[in-house]
Order: structure tokens, then C-alpha cells, then sequence
């Protein structure tokens, strides 16, 4: 039996395609009645050039200009995204397990739209019995994703805690021991957020959440900064770069500090798994 959808027909399908067409003209005419001012306007064209340029706009301007636009708000998007499903992986104790039962169901399948899906709606993922991956393979993806991701927000926030002290008339030096206390309170961030769940706070995703928008903040600042060539802003990621002595320091300390993450996620399976007396 088909499904397929038929056009309507009689008096009411032929009023309704009516109906679209003269949309579809409306349409059609109030763009092409803006690009015309729109040369008339802004280009300062003649009236004959402008409307005989109205395709030209469209392809020289328009289509660039919602590449441009599209293509950042792409990025913007997938940042955001990015960000937020490591907030919920991290504001839920039971995420390793929950990504690798994701994986299991999915993943072996070749079922990647499902897979990815899932990852967009994991606050909908129901709690599991046991916070801890089954096995070896998936233990080792845990640990390597939380410890890369504490890289991560150890850089991440380091400039944004300087921006922000910045941003704020407060000049930060740079020395051996700032660069030992910034990384650390910028690891403080989020692994508060993993603490506050494991003592189950009923508050952890409201915490938890602020820091997509950080991160946003953060690269929105940091791109118009770049674009712009500003000479008065300062990031601390580059001076530290800039200074081989300085790098060595932060590669030193951010190495040790982003395990801790990883230490406490490995007790803390530990001691479920002895809470559970074993059972995988």
C-alpha cells in the first residue's frame, strides 16, 4: 500500500496551489524589490544598472555574505554543542557508563545518526545501576577523555580567568607561581561540577551550565580580538608561548593537574565497585 502523498484536487487543491503561486510571486517580488533599493541605496547605482545588477548582488554579496555568516554560526554551534555535552557528561555521575552502553547500542550497528543523536540528548539517558564502564576498553576511553577534556579547560579557562582579570583594569604578571595558580583554579571550574555530582547536589547542571557560555564568550573575544588586530589585548596563552621557560612551567603543571580529575574518578569507581561487592 503507498504512502505517498497526493496533491489536492477539485476546487479546494486548485484555491490552495493558487494560493501558494501568488505567495511564491509575493515572495519573489519583495526581494527582488529590496536588492533593487538595496543597489539604489547603498551601491548608489542608476535605476537601469541597479535592476539589471539585482542578480549580481545576489551572487556577489548575498550568497557570500551567508557563507560568511552560516559558516560562523556553524562553528559557534558546534562549540556550544561541544561544550554542553561535556557539562552533562560531567554533571552525571553515571555518564561512562552511560556512553559506552550508547556505544554498545549503536556504534557496532553502524547506526551513527542514532549514536549522535543520543550524544545531543544525553539528559534524557536514564540513570544506570552501576557508574562504571564493563570493560577494560571503554576504561581506558574514560580516563583518556576526561584527562584530554582537563587539558582542555585548563588552557580554556587559564585565558579566560586572565580576560577577565583583564577586561577588569587587573594586570596579572606572569610568573613561575601564577602559572602554577592559574591553571589550577581554572581546573577548579569544572571539576567542582563533577564533585557537586558526586555528593549528588541537586544543583550540578545549573552550575554546570554557565560554562558553555564561557567558553562562547571566550572565542567570540578571542576572534574579534584576532580579526581586529588589536594591539592593546592580552592573552595569557601568548606570553606564556612566547617564553620557552614560561611553556615548560604550564606544560609542567597543567600535566599533573589535569590528572586529578582522573585520580578522583578512578577512586570514586573503586569504591563503587566495592559498594557493589564486585559485580560487573
Amino acid at each position: 500500500m503507498s504512502t505517498k502523498t497526493q496533491a489536492p484536487t477539485g476546487p479546494d487543491g486548485e484555491a490552495t496551489r493558487a494560493r501558494r503561486n501568488r505567495l511564491r510571486v509575493a515572495i519573489l517580488a519583495i526581494l527582488a524589490i529590496w536588492i533593487l533599493t538595496y543597489n539604489l541605496l547603498v551601491k548608489g547605482q542608476d535605476p537601469v544598472t541597479a535592476f539589471f545588477r539585482i542578480l549580481d548582488t545576489i551572487s556577489d554579496d548575498f550568497v557570500i555574505g551567508t557563507a560568511l555568516t552560516f559558516g560562523m554560526g556553524v562553528a559557534i554551534a558546534v562549540v556550544f554543542s561541544f561544550t554542553k555535552l561535556y557539562t552533562q557528561i560531567i554533571s552525571n555521575v553515571d555518564s561512562s557508563r552511560i556512553l559506552e552502553d550508547i556505544y554498545d547500542d549503536t556504534v557496532p550497528r553502524g547506526d551513527f545518526a542514532r549514536f549522535f543523536s543520543r550524544l545531543l540528548h544525553f539528559d534524557d539517558e536514564q540513570r544506570r545501576l552501576d557508574p562504571y564502564p564493563r570493560r577494560i576498553g571503554a576504561l581506558l576511553f574514560a580516563f583518556g577523555f576526561l584527562y584530554v577534556m582537563s587539558w582542555l579547560y585548563v588552557v580554556m579557562f587559564s585565558e579566560a580567568l586572565f580576560f577577565v582579570a583583564w577586561s577588569s583594569g587587573v594586570d596579572l604578571p606572569i610568573t613561575e607561581k601564577n602559572l602554577l595558580l592559574m591553571p589550577t583554579l581554572a581546573l577548579a571550574v569544572p571539576f567542582s561540577a563533577r564533585a557537586m555530582a558526586y555528593l549528588k547536589y541537586p544543583y550540578t547542571k545549573d552550575y554546570a551550565d554557565f560554562m558553555p557560555a564561557a567558553a562562547f564568550v571566550l572565542l567570540i573575544v578571542a576572534t574579534l580580538g584576532y580579526l581586529f588586530q588589536s594591539g592593546d589585548q592580552k592573552f595569557f596563552l601568548t606570553q606564556v608561548y612566547e617564553n620557552p621557560e614560561f611553556l615548560l612551567s604550564f606544560a609542567k603543571n597543567g600535566a599533573y593537574l589535569a590528572f586529578i580529575p582522573v585520580f578522583f574518578e578512578g577512586v570514586y569507581w573503586l569504591f563503587k565497585l566495592d559498594d557493589s561487592r564486585g559485580k560487573v
